[in-house]
């Protein structure tokens, strides 16, 4: 690659680190939850601190040893991995709140999407993550941009511990907002074009229980072949003969497709910059 940086690979390796998590929404939730089935975290190293104690009801009940507060402070006090997982629009907040509490010797880690990492000041080297839902099930893309200051045993640890869950992408930080588009909002795209497939063979033979199995099917062997090296165009040659009714099907995607994905990617990288501005105070 151009860049020098690496494209995909695979490096499981365990943390011995004290890890800490600031607010457990779905993202959180996915991510802690793989790295822990996985055995990559023990949960005697992990702080979660969430506003909401109820919210971390299910993960106690699964992993009991997993320390939880509603002190923000104290995650970052003994944390030497730091995650930042809120809104956007929080992390102003939280940033301020933890700051005095952050080493120099730590490691503070951004999931988020909507802030820069040039918008966040800390002693402490900084990271951005943008992980998927997915790694619930230890599958998926997580990106990773790191600040210049992050240095070799930090950002491998960091991607260390990633991989064990999926594959790990390193990109630049002006990369990550259409990766994101991809990755971390891919499952969310992909799940509605399976919902509304499977919907569609509703009163045409077939209930939805039943379409959703079968496609379901369909879809994961279909990413099974283009994992292999088979290209999604040899695929629908592949399956497609000249005027049949998979051709005719075709014709209809491909009128239609390319104009809803375009919106769609225009759509998310319009929002991202809408958030960035907004947290920046731009006019």
């Amino acid at each position: 690659m151009a860049s020098g940086l690496p494209v995909f690979y695979v490096r499981p390796r365990s943390t011995a680190v004290k890890v800490g998590i600031i607010g457990y929404g779905n993202m959180a939730s996915a991510m802690l939850n793989g790295l822990l089935a996985h055995g990559t975290l023990s949960p005697s190293d992990v702080i979660v601190s969430s506003r909401t104690l109820s919210r971390m009801a299910p993960l106690v009940e699964r992993w009991p040893e997993v320390e939880i507060t509603t002190d923000n402070g104290l995650a970052a006090r003994t944390s030497d991995l730091l995650f930042i997982c809120v809104r956007s629009e929080q992390v102003p907040a939280v940033m301020n709140e933890v700051r005095p509490s952050l080493s120099p010797s730590g490691h503070l880690v951004l999931i988020n999407g909507g802030v820069s990492i040039s918008d966040i000041d800390s002693a402490a080297p900084v990271s951005k993550v943008i992980p998927s839902i997915t790694a619930e099930v230890g599958r998926g893309v997580t990106l990773v941009h790191h600040r210049d200051d992050v240095g070799p045993e930090e950002r491998g640890r960091l991607e260390d511990l990633f991989s064990s869950i999926g594959q790990v992408r390193v990109v630049d930080e002006g990369r990550l907002d259409a990766g994101t588009c991809l990755t971390s909002c891919g499952p969310a795209f992909i799940a509605t074009i399976i919902e509304h497939f499977a919907r569609s063979a509703e009163g045409r033979g077939y209930t939805y229980d039943e379409a959703l199995v079968m496609l379901t099917e369909t879809v994961l062997a279909t990413a099974s072949m283009v994992g292999t090296g088979r290209s999604p165009s040899s695929i629908c040659g592949a399956v497609a003969t000249e005027g049949g009714i998979t051709e005719k099907g075709l014709e209809v995607m491909r009128r239609d497709l390319p104009a809803l994905f375009d919106e769609v990617m225009d759509v998310v990288l319009g929002e991202h910059v809408r958030t960035g501005r907004a947290l920046r105070g731009d006019r």
